[in-house]
């Protein structure tokens, strides 16, 4: 079988769309394409991969490139979703297929990123999980109504959204994304009604994150009543909290990775050498060998290094970039 893109077999499309949804057991009232509308703008039908049998798509695995940027510093990244087998075709292979095939092609991305709840399967292909995210419940108290944003708003949320990169590693948004944001049926968006400051909110998404909301701008806005609430923890947690992994990161291009992370600490953390799975790293000129998966979780968690603490920004991908 070969490795196919939706740009170049348009055709394939609907077939691939029912098995992702087959496999994510999505209901009726809810479609894949909708809630992740990102992987299938027209320009990024080539990112998205699939295996073919003479009875149609047997395996699924779709990308999204992304920049994510800090301050000044931008990084070429891969989101991977979409990611489905047909049943009758698992344990042979082609999501390694699919899998070699897009790390092949995308050799300049610094980090590869999935969602999923997985961990012991994507360990095995070098995903770790990262990050932390508390979630605060305040589904028990009255919901606040959200007013809808005006054209000022949306200019008020991309500037306060773009001051973030000032603090966390977060993707680079184009005017393509705000669009799809804006037009998004899936995605609600507000301001609250009861306040007299412009506090933005983003909740649900389609089948993905009902009942949750996964985005606010500024960071000191109130949390939104009615809703579980996302709050990107900065440290280790005190055990006291509910918490969820931010994703799943792979290790991509190494000179980047050790030209960024230099940059951000001052040279205090160099990745001095790499050799499979195992990093030779200098902090404060002292050497450690470690595995990827305790320099990823050392620099971004869960699990910080103590000493590594605040020295790199926090990666952040709120619910509406994340596929």
């Amino acid at each position: 079988m070969n490795v196919k893109n939706l740009n170049d077999n348009p055709e394939g499309l609907n077939s691939c769309l029912k098995l992702i949804e087959n496999s994510f057991n999505y209901p009726t009232e809810h479609s894949y394409k909708e809630d992740f509308s990102l992987l299938f703008h027209e320009n990024n039908l080539k990112n998205c991969f699939f295996l073919e049998s003479e009875e149609g798509p047997v395996a699924t695995l779709f990308t999204l490139p992304r920049i994510l940027k800090y301050k000044s510093i931008e990084l070429p990244v891969l989101f991977l979703g979409g990611i489905s087998v047909k049943d009758e075709a698992r344990g042979a292979g082609l999501f390694r297929t699919l899998l070699e095939t897009i790390l092949m092609l995308n050799q300049d991305c610094a980090f590869f990123f999935l969602w999923s709840d997985l961990s012991q399967l994507y360990e095995k292909f070098n995903f770790f999980e990262f990050g932390l995210i508390e979630e605060i419940d305040f589904t028990n108290q009255e919901s606040s109504d959200l007013l809808p944003l005006t054209a000022e708003d949306y200019m008020e949320l991309k500037r306060l959204y773009e001051n973030v990169h000032e603090i966390n590693l977060l993707p680079k948004r184009s005017p393509d994304d705000w669009e799809i944001l804006k037009s998004s049926n899936v995605i609600s968006k507000g301001k609250d009604n009861k306040s007299n400051s412009d506090n933005f909110y983003l909740c649900n998404k389609g089948f993905d994150l009902q009942g949750i909301c996964h985005e606010r701008h500024p960071s000191k806005a109130p949390l939104l009543k009615g809703k579980v609430n996302w709050n990107l923890l900065q440290d280790n947690p005190d055990g006291n909290k509910v918490l969820r992994y931010m994703g799943f990161i792979r290790l991509g291009n190494i000179d980047l990775i050790s030209g960024f992370v230099s940059q951000v600490t001052n040279n205090r953390i160099k990745i001095q050498e790499t050799s499979g799975s195992k990093m030779t790293i200098s902090f404060d000129n002292e050497i450690f060998e470690m595995e990827a998966k305790d320099f990823i979780q050392g620099l971004w968690g869960p699990g910080k290094i103590h000493e590594w603490v605040g020295l790199v920004p926090d990666i952040m991908v709120y619910g509406f970039d994340s596929i």
